[in-house]
């Protein structure tokens, strides 16, 4: 720290973002320019695993000089996935909630480090350790482990443990909770309307990674009145973050600050203003991933406070000494293996085998009038789904089977089109199988049992959609829609598995631990 200038301290301050998937000149000007403490990729930046392996080399080269720069994603697995090619594919977190097991748990976290380190991230921007009480929450649902803080607690202490002793840093978010709320912060500012009590109950799991060890948190832009007294997020609030999290909890790791571009933030503040905020409320990193107009104005804040006196000399350094103590531990500063020998190791048959029994454990059986499922002789059997892997696994078991794809959002011009479809399937079936996705999908429910066939429902969503499927023989939850959750969904169907999950949520009908388990053809309702 002692040969860093005043602009050195600030660029580690910024995690930043760009588009395209190669390392040019507006790139090298980002990162080499404003000497960023880390970069964030997303979708757009990655095609292939070579590719994106080539990138990060790239990146990390390009301060080879200097500090390293953390490489950073989100791939939490389920839903909210970066890298499809080449790594361990989670079928997410809910998945695991249903599995019950911090044996798989710890499991996936390690699996899923040891691909991403491979391909030359050297940060995960996950586990989600907010706990889902709100149905209708909706930005994390299927992201959570479930609604129960212990079961959250548990598998979130699991997972990082996998992740952190494979090497990779790790930061869990979305602190101090997200999961009660009913607001979206990409759009609007959630509040957290729980007392004091409750809201410090939420947060639970974040304590327990904290005692652990943690690498990093992430905050999330939610008021939470009850903590501050006030309604300023918590990214920018020095009672949530300096008070509560440094003082109280005695976090002294890494706080990262989710996306400062999204409105809740950027529309109250403006994103250069909100960067100060946070830095000076306790948080040591910005993530500024999108406009480059906005990097800059971050920048160029963070400066200019550092310049004027608001953001004073020992808050800066403490900021630096975290990120710079955080690159240490987790040898940044050391180089990886070299890119071609990685890039000759094929990705592991055992961590891909992970996914893969998380998947075949996850599956819950919610109800079914003992006929229907398992699918021994299902006739013809008619597939109706928003995801395409579903019709594929069941192909692959039933070739006579007809498949008919729809989209997981369909425009309203198109509904009344693929309900006529749906129709006509079903009335050439003997049994329909409907995988929904989200809530577009009942409806195609309801017209394929008005023809009078069974059916039986594939949930590969939020399980709280799955027991509105009324008219459904049986319902099946298997709370992702990646291949390996599919394909343990169609084993399941035709009773090649079992189904040994126990649900992670509390629906309206059917309480948290609910499942039916049936082994070819005996079937027990499950203990909590």
């Amino acid at each position: 720290m002692g040969t860093m200038s005043l602009e050195d301290k600030v660029g580690q301050l910024m995690m930043v973002g760009f588009g395209g998937t190669v390392v040019d000149e507006p790139v090298e000007e980002l990162v080499r320019g404003l000497r960023v403490g880390g970069v964030c990729l997303f979708r757009r930046n990655i095609s292939h695993s070579e590719q994106v392996a080539r990138l990060n080399d790239g990146l990390r080269r390009m301060l080879a000089d200097g500090i390293p720069p953390f490489l950073a994603l989100d791939q939490e697995g389920g839903n909210v996935v970066r890298v499809h090619e080449g790594v361990v594919v989670l079928p997410g977190n809910m998945a695991l909630g249903a599995t019950r097991s911090a044996e798989l748990a710890y499991a996936a976290g390690r699996a899923q480090a040891e691909d991403l380190l491979r391909l030359g991230f050297n940060m995960n921007l996950a586990p989600v350790l907010d706990v889902n009480l709100n149905p209708r929450n909706p930005v994390i649902g299927i992201r959570s482990y479930g609604d129960s803080v212990s079961l959250v607690s548990e598998l979130g202490r699991a997972f990082v443990r996998g992740q952190q002793d494979a090497g990779l840093v790790t930061v869990a978010k979305h602190f101090p909770g997200h999961g009660a709320t009913d607001a979206d912060s990409h759009k609007s500012l959630p509040i957290m309307r729980e007392s004091r009590e409750e809201v410090l109950e939420q947060m639970e799991p974040f304590r327990a990674v904290i005692r652990d060890g943690l690498d990093g948190l992430m905050t999330a832009h939610v008021a939470v009145p009850a903590l501050s007294g006030d309604d300023v997020p918590a990214t920018v609030s020095p009672q949530v973050l300096d008070g509560l999290l440094r003082r109280q909890i005695g976090f002294d790791g890494l706080v990262l600050t989710d996306e400062l571009e999204m409105d809740a933030i950027s529309r109250r503040y403006g994103v250069g203003r909100a960067a100060v905020l946070a830095v000076n409320a306790g948080a040591d990193m910005v993530l500024v991933p999108w406009q480059r107009k906005r990097k800059l104005e971050v920048y160029e804040a963070l400066l200019a406070a550092a310049r004027g006196g608001e953001l004073s000399p020992a808050r800066l350094d403490e900021a630096v000494r975290r990120i710079l103590s955080t690159k240490l531990r987790r040898r940044l500063f050391e180089p990886p293996p070299r890119l071609e020998e990685r890039l000759a190791t094929p990705p592991s048959a055992e961590n891909a085998e992970v996914a893969r029994r998380i998947a075949r454990a996850a599956v819950t059986l919610l109800r079914t009038d003992e006929r229907h499922f398992p699918l021994s002789h299902p006739g013809r059997l008619a597939v109706i789904t928003a995801e395409g892997s579903l019709g594929e696994a069941i192909l692959a078991r039933q070739p006579q089977a007809r498949v008919l794809k729809v989209p997981a959002w369909p425009s309203t011009a198109r509904r009344a089109s693929l309900r006529r479809r749906a129709r006509e399937l079903a009335l050439a079936a003997d049994v329909v199988v409907v995988g929904m996705v989200n809530s577009r999908q009942l409806e195609l429910v309801t017209m394929a049992a008005a023809t009078g066939r069974p059916v039986v429902v594939v949930s590969m969503g939020l399980p709280y959609l799955a027991e509105l499927a009324d008219e459904a023989r049986a319902v099946l939850a298997v709370y992702s829609y990646q291949p390996a959750a599919t394909e343990a969904a169609a084993a399941a169907l035709f009773g090649e598995i079992g189904t040994p999950g126990r649900l992670p949520v509390s629906l309206r009908q059917y309480a948290f631990g609910h499942g039916l388990e049936v082994g070819g053809r005996k079937q027990a309702a499950a203990t909590p």
